[in-house]
């Protein structure tokens, strides 16, 4: 046994959407993957990746909007791209490895980014933004998964 957490679920934020979510650990670090659904409609795709020591690799976002890829690169930048129906624009920024993201409209995926206090901030719009920010999250578990109304969740593997 290895003693990595490899499980997935789904639950209830309290706005009522579903999110359904799957974490897999292993020699690279974590990554974890949701979705939040409104009805049958899909508000937002998300990955986060940390490293062995907890600290960002990659994020992911999927909204209406487009997609959002991001990875930090060097001391104090984070570069990647958002892909929209008008085309691809690169993205640079500073980052500071002790942020944490805020999604404002996911508090869910808010709760898996923001483990340091908010420092950068994704808007649905796949705009961003940089600096401290009140935003809505969920509790985490002592594994560090947020918590979900009705969860209900299942190992990856038998």
């Amino acid at each position: 046994m290895t003693g990595w957490l490899r499980r997935a679920g789904r639950g209830r934020l309290p706005d009522g959407s579903v999110v359904t979510w799957s974490v897999a650990e292993g020699t690279r670090g974590r990554r974890c993957r949701w979705t939040v659904a409104v009805g049958d409609r899909l508000q937002i795709a998300g990955l986060v990746e940390l490293d062995g020591q907890g600290h960002l690799a990659r994020l992911e976002i999927g909204t209406a909007a487009g997609q959002l890829t991001l990875h930090p690169e060097g001391a104090g930048s984070m570069l990647g791209n958002v892909v929209t129906h008008e085309g691809v624009q690169p993205v640079a920024l500073a980052w500071n490895p002790g942020w944490g993201i805020g999604l404002p409209a996911d508090p869910f995926g808010s709760a898996l980014c923001a483990w340091a206090g908010v420092g950068l901030v994704i808007e649905p719009s796949l705009a961003w933004w940089t600096g401290a920010a009140d935003i809505e999250t969920l509790a985490v578990d002592d594994r560090g998964l947020p918590l979900l109304q009705g969860a209900t969740e299942w190992p990856l593997e038998e």
